[in-house]
């Protein structure tokens, strides 16, 4: 295994216990690597204020992906966005217009929180929404994070977006290390050197890691980062 310079991980199962609760011990593994010069990178489902909010809470350096990839930011100082909100709204609109009173937005892109997507909640069947989707034509993707379903542009994914922050740092993705627990996460693993599932990710996730933690949530996060020498 190459030396890692960087940590991508998500938060939502990962940094978190079963009830989303941040797993206090994580947080201090986080504030030991960022004084060791491993840049750690949240990754996230989340609206960038939750997510640059964490990033500057927990003591990171502050590079976060939000909204599953479509927002990439330097909390407080730069952000690019990558999706563009407008094609999501489209889908979102056909979706409720198509299915009715089971798409449901989210609070937080119902009042404007959102930059890139639309999040909703997980009240339908996704595979019935994905396939009105590729029927239209629209290039937007139907992304499960196990917390929402988010209506993101079809060319943005984690992995893009952490391609994109690596470059703002002039590091290689060949230098980092992925820890997920969810179908999303995928494309986090598809740009990292390495991949690391905690316990709790589903079958299909742990297979295209390298390393499957036995332990689950944010215990299986330490689990990661000891596994990798840091």
């Amino acid at each position: 295994m190459r030396k890692i310079q960087m940590i991508a991980t998500d938060i939502d199962f990962t940094l978190t216990d079963a009830n989303l609760r941040l797993d206090t011990r994580a947080i201090e593994k986080i504030r030991a690597l960022e004084a060791k010069g491993v840049k750690v990178i949240l990754v996230s489902g989340r609206n960038l204020a939750a997510t640059g909010s964490l990033a500057q809470l927990i003591g990171t350096c502050g590079l976060v992906a939000a909204e599953n990839g479509g927002v990439i930011a330097r909390y407080q100082r730069s952000i690019k966005i990558l999706g563009r909100i407008e094609n999501a709204r489209a889908a979102f609109r056909m979706l409720k217009k198509r299915m009715g009173r089971k798409v449901v937005e989210r609070a937080d892109s119902r009042y404007g929180m959102r930059l890139s997507d639309v999040s909703l909640e997980r009240s339908f069947e996704p595979e019935e929404a994905r396939k009105i989707l590729e029927e239209s034509g629209m290039k937007v993707q139907l992304v499960d994070t196990g917390v929402s379903f988010q209506l993101l542009d079809a060319h943005v994914d984690k992995g893009y977006a952490l391609v994109r922050l690596a470059r703002l740092e002039r590091l290689s993705t060949g230098r980092a290390a992925a820890i997920g627990d969810n179908y999303n996460d995928l494309d986090l693993f598809r740009e990292a050197g390495y991949k690391i599932a905690v316990a709790n990710a589903p079958e299909e996730v742990k297979e295209h890691a390298d390393y499957v933690c036995r332990h689950a949530y944010g215990r299986g996060f330490l689990e990661a980062v000891a596994h990798i020498g840091l």
